[in-house]
């Protein structure tokens, strides 16, 4: 049976300062209890944050400019949550890499630059808790599965072991037919309903219309079985990624996995 407390929760790739005032509009709007977001620099993540009343966190996998992506000034860059309730517990697990080099690393115009983590922390509403996090997986090309990302979700993989309960969302850059994403739903509930084939947003999509009606579902929302997800659906017109929008729940009596 599902609790009683129920929380809002939003994941997005903002991509990087394109949307910003499309983006807070969105979140004013939609008024989220917790806002997981990819491609976020750390000086934008603290003005949502103030401007929103939020608490946050940040996970940094880069340095990178924010007029060109390799000129400086370099600033940190990665990924975010924010939380209407204190974040709690918070750890940044880097399954490429690691925090001190995250620091350290600048932008050199290659996908593999970025450091990989997984962010995660745990909010309480009324008497129930909800771990959650976020991550921006391993990119390449065309959405075909490479060798480094298989060697990634397997470090992804165990640094979600490491949780006996968890919400996991957020950018994972590869499809939902393929094995990359597969993978992840082999031990995680896929919660993102079938009729969606796509989280691409063609019209903001720096590729725009090349993309349609390619099967391009890379945007992920995956569960232990202690949560409940309804409502679950994709937004466009935010970013360049459609947001994903859900309601989870706890599921009362259900055991939490050994690490």
């Amino acid at each position: 049976m599902a609790g009683k407390e129920t929380i809002k929760l939003i994941s997005l790739n903002i991509e990087m300062k394109k949307h910003l005032n499309a983006v807070q509009a969105f979140l004013q709007q939609e008024q989220p209890d917790v806002v997981c977001m990819q491609e976020v620099y750390g000086e934008d993540l603290q003005t949502f944050a103030e401007k929103l009343g939020m608490d946050s966190s940040f996970g940094q996998m880069i340095l990178i400019g924010r007029g060109d992506p390799m000129e400086p000034p370099m600033v940190p860059f990665g990924i975010g949550i924010l939380s209407r309730f204190p974040l709690l517990s918070v750890q940044c697990r880097y399954y490429k890499g690691d925090e001190k080099n995250a620091r350290q690393q600048a932008f050199h115009n290659d996908p593999d630059d970025f450091y990989r983590l997984f962010l995660c922390g745990t909010v309480r509403k009324g008497e129930s808790e909800f771990v959650l996090g976020t991550t921006h997986f391993t990119w390449n090309a065309d959405g075909q599965p490479s060798d480094a990302q298989r060697e990634d979700v397997e470090r992804l993989l165990d640094a979600l072991g490491e949780f006996p309960e968890v919400i996991c969302c957020g950018d994972f850059n590869a499809p939902r037919e393929g094995e990359i994403f597969q993978a992840i739903a082999a031990s995680y509930k896929d919660n993102i309903p079938a009729r969606y084939t796509t989280s691409i947003d063609i019209k903001l999509h720096r590729s725009g219309e090349i993309l349609r009606g390619k099967p391009l579902l890379v945007d992920g929302l995956f569960t232990t079985p202690q949560y409940q997800c309804k409502n679950v659906r994709l937004q466009d017109g935010v970013s360049d990624h459609m947001a994903v929008l859900a309601e989870i729940s706890r599921i009362e009596g259900i055991a939490k996995r050994e690490k």
